[in-house]
C-alpha cells in the first residue's frame, strides 16, 4: 500500500482539505500531536485518528463527487476555564493575560451541490463534557494563565485574551470562569488562531465570572 502524505501545519489553518486516496492508498494529515489517516479499501474509507494517547477508527461511505476536509471549530457549548494557578484580585483590581482553548477538529464532507455534512467530531481529551441542572451542557478545561502571547506551537487551539475585573469590595480568588467562543469570533494573529478578547467581571457570589462583552477584536486588547 502506498501512502500519500500531506504533512501540514494545519493548526494554523481553519480548514485543511483531505485528498481522497485511490484504491489501496492512504492520505495522512497532521494536527499538532494528532494524526489523521484516510485509507481506501474496496470502496470503504477508514479514518484512523490518534494523538499518541488515544486512537479511534471510523468507517466512512463517501460518494464519488465531493470534497473532504477537517475544519477546526469552536466548542459548541460554554467552556468553564479552570486555572492551574491561584488567581487573586483585590477590590477594583484588573488582571490581564491569555489562556488557550482547545478547538474541535471536525471532519466535513461537501457534496457536489455545495451542501456541507458534519461526519466526525474529534473531541480533544483535555476538553471534558459536563452537565448541571442550572447550566445544562458545558465543557471544562484546565488552563494556564499566561502573561504573554503564547508561542504558536502548532496545536489545534485558540488563544483567548482576557481581562478580569473585581468590581466588588472583597478580595476574590475565582475557581474558574465561563467563556463562549464561536466560529465567527476566530481570526489569525502571529501565526495562531485567536478568539476575540473578553472582559470578565468577577462577583463574590458566584466566585466565577461570565463574559460581559467583547473588547475590541484583534487579540492585543487584553
Amino acid at each position: 500500500m502506498s501512502v500519500a502524505s500531506e504533512d501540514r501545519a494545519s493548526a494554523l489553518a481553519r480548514v485543511v482539505p483531505i485528498v481522497l486516496p485511490a484504491h489501496d492508498e492512504a492520505t495522512t494529515v497532521r494536527l499538532g500531536r494528532a494524526e489523521l489517516v484516510l485509507e481506501n479499501r474496496r470502496g470503504s474509507f477508514s479514518l484512523l485518528w490518534s494523538d499518541g494517547r488515544d486512537a479511534r477508527r471510523f468507517v466512512l461511505g463517501l460518494a464519488g463527487q465531493g470534497e473532504l476536509c477537517v475544519a477546526l471549530r469552536a466548542p459548541r457549548f460554554p467552556v468553564r476555564c479552570v486555572p492551574a494557578d491561584v488567581l487573586t484580585l483585590v477590590p477594583s483590581a484588573r488582571l490581564r493575560g491569555y489562556v488557550t482553548i482547545p478547538l474541535i477538529p471536525t471532519v466535513v464532507w461537501r457534496d457536489d451541490a455545495g451542501a456541507t455534512h458534519k461526519l466526525v467530531e474529534l473531541l480533544p481529551s483535555e476538553l471534558r463534557g459536563v452537565w448541571s441542572e442550572e447550566e445544562g451542557h458545558a465543557f471544562r478545561v484546565g488552563v494556564q494563565w499566561l502573561t504573554r502571547f503564547p508561542y504558536a506551537g502548532g496545536q489545534p487551539q485558540a488563544v483567548l485574551p482576557l481581562r478580569l475585573y473585581n468590581a466588588s469590595s472583597e478580595t476574590i480568588s475565582p475557581a474558574g470562569f465561563d467563556v463562549e467562543v464561536t466560529d465567527d469570533q476566530l481570526g489569525e494573529l502571529r501565526g495562531s488562531l485567536v478568539a476575540r478578547p473578553r472582559r470578565i467581571h468577577l462577583s463574590p457570589d458566584a466566585m466565577a465570572g461570565r463574559a460581559s462583552g467583547d473588547v475590541t477584536a484583534g487579540g492585543g486588547g487584553a
